[in-house]
C-alpha cells in the first residue's frame, strides 16, 4: 500500500476492534461519555511545555438516551473505546456531517504514529439552541493516511491516557 488515505479493505486489518463502524473511507468514531468544561477562572492550557487540563464535570445521559449540550457552551467528547494507530499510520478527525449542520464545531489534533489510548476531542455548540447528541452515538469520523515511515512514534503525554490518570 502506497502513501494517501486508507479504505475500507485495509481499514479493517488496522482496526479489526473497530469492524462494525468502519465505512468505505475511515471509521466512525463513537460517543463515550461527553463532558462540559467548567469555566471557574482556572489555570487551562500550556505554558513552557506545561500542560493545565480544563476543569470539567461528566455529564449525565437525559433519560439515559441523549446528552444536552447547550447553546455557546464548551465540551470535551470521549470516545467509547481505545485505539491504537500502527506504526507507519496517522489520522484526521472530522465531525460528522449531521452535527456540523446544527451548529457544532470540533477541534482536535492529528492522531499520530503509533498512538494508543481513549481519544478526547473538543466540541463548542456556536448554535443559538441546544444540541442532542444520542449515547453511543458515532459523531467523529476518523480517516487514516498512511505515511512515509519517517516519523517517530508517538509517546507524548496522552500516551496510555496517562495526563488524565495523574
Amino acid at each position: 500500500m502506497n502513501g494517501g488515505l486508507v479504505g475500507k479493505g485495509n481499514l479493517l486489518k488496522l482496526f479489526p476492534n473497530f469492524e462494525e463502524d468502519i465505512g468505505g473511507n475511515g471509521i466512525d468514531l463513537r460517543v463515550g461519555t461527553i463532558n462540559h468544561i467548567v469555566q471557574n477562572g482556572a489555570v487551562m492550557g500550556c505554558v513552557d511545555d506545561e500542560k493545565y487540563a480544563p476543569t470539567y464535570h461528566q455529564l449525565t445521559p437525559k433519560n439515559d438516551k441523549y446528552y444536552e449540550l447547550l447553546s455557546h457552551n464548551f465540551y470535551f467528547v470521549v470516545v467509547d473505546r481505545e485505539i491504537y494507530i500502527p506504526e507507519g499510520y496517522c489520522q484526521t478527525y472530522l465531525l460528522r456531517s449531521t452535527f456540523a449542520r446544527c451548529g457544532l464545531i470540533l477541534s482536535s489534533a492529528v492522531g499520530d504514529d503509533g498512538f494508543k489510548g481513549t481519544l478526547m476531542m473538543a466540541l463548542y455548540n456556536s448554535s443559538p439552541q441546544s444540541i442532542y447528541i444520542g449515547k453511543n452515538e458515532r459523531i467523529i469520523q476518523a480517516l487514516t493516511w498512511k505515511t512515509d515511515n519517517t516519523s517517530e512514534r508517538y509517546d507524548g503525554s496522552y500516551q496510555n491516557n496517562k495526563f488524565y490518570e495523574d
